[in-house]
């Protein structure tokens, strides 16, 4: 005759479900598949792969994160936020979560919670270099340049190279004032960037705005044409070199700078802007008074996203 307590083990003992055995050459497979399609920019693709490599193999909790990566890159935010979420209440310290989540909160606008995010990641994870960035780079959009200047400076200690760092630390410079700085640290941003990535445009562009700013329209227009030169689809790029090209007196250059910035980026106002004035300099009213109506509806729009 069974006891109680037999009876009670057997039957958890039936129902319980049994533990899936991994596949892990199944997995390996289908998580090949899905880095190929990441791989790919096919981030919809990846996504699903990395879950049924997942499936196959429960036990290898990474690919939940590269699965919230794949989500996070095919802008499926929402999707993104619940992955990392998940993985977090297993683990409340994995980085490579945090760093999701934060990133989400940051492209959906949810700048505090962002902060936030990076902060814990931080105070877990000290040395973590791209949570460094990231927390530096929300301070100084937030108009906070002091808060953003320890990251970044935080970011050069672990890693003397990060030539983002240092073109984010002459933003910051030059957001509290300090010119000086801010072309020392745009100049060193540019010399690393030319030996490990010579297609990095964004120091020469920042240069380039900053100089023009000054009044050094020559220098700023050379280093505007650098930065067109290697990124040749950025409107910003060609817009600050058509600003540099009008203060130097070359107003037809200067048209053809701003017509690629519109073409480039129809939603970007501030060529609007200034096409309207070196039309009416040319003489052709009605082109003139159409860039500034683009103009005020363009900003109109950028308003109306604010609220």
């Amino acid at each position: 005759m069974f006891s109680a307590g037999i009876a009670v083990a057997l039957l958890f003992t039936q129902t319980a479900p049994p533990l899936k055995i991994c596949d892990a050459v199944q997995s390996a497979v289908l998580a090949e598949e899905a880095r190929r399609a990441a791989s790919a920019r096919q981030f919809d693709l990846a996504a699903t792969k990395f879950l049924e490599a997942h499936s196959a193999c429960p036990q290898n909790r990474s690919l939940l994160v590269e699965n919230a990566n794949a989500l996070f890159m095919a802008r499926r935010f929402d999707d993104a936020r619940t992955a990392s979420a998940n993985i977090l209440r297993g683990d409340p310290g994995d980085a490579a979560a945090l760093k999701i989540k934060g990133n989400v909160e940051y492209f959906l606008g949810e700048f505090e919670e962002a902060m936030s995010t990076f902060i814990t990641l931080l105070d877990r994870h000290p040395d973590d270099e791209d949570g460094a960035y990231m927390l530096g780079r929300i301070y100084y959009q937030e108009g906070r340049p002091d808060h953003a200047i320890g990251q970044f400076q935080r970011v050069l200690k672990l890693n003397p190279r990060s030539y983002k760092a240092w073109d984010n630390l002459g933003l910051c410079w030059q957001a509290n004032g300090d010119t000086d700085k801010a072309i020392a640290h745009f100049l060193q941003a540019i010399k690393i960037a030319e030996k490990d990535n010579p297609d990095y445009d964004w120091a020469y562009a920042n240069l380039a705005d900053l100089l023009v700013r000054e009044g050094d329209a020559e220098h700023a227009f050379a280093a505007a044409a650098k930065a067109a030169n290697r990124n040749p689809n950025s409107a910003r790029n060609f817009y600050i070199g058509a600003k540099a090209l009008e203060k130097l007196g070359k107003t037809e250059l200067c048209l053809n700078w701003l017509q690629r910035a519109a073409v480039l980026d129809p939603n970007y106002p501030e060529p609007q802007y200034l096409l309207a004035r070196v039309y009416q300099r040319l003489g052709q009213q009605d082109k003139a008074e159409e860039a500034r109506e683009r103009f005020k509806e363009l900003k109109a729009k950028e308003s109306s996203k604010r609220r």
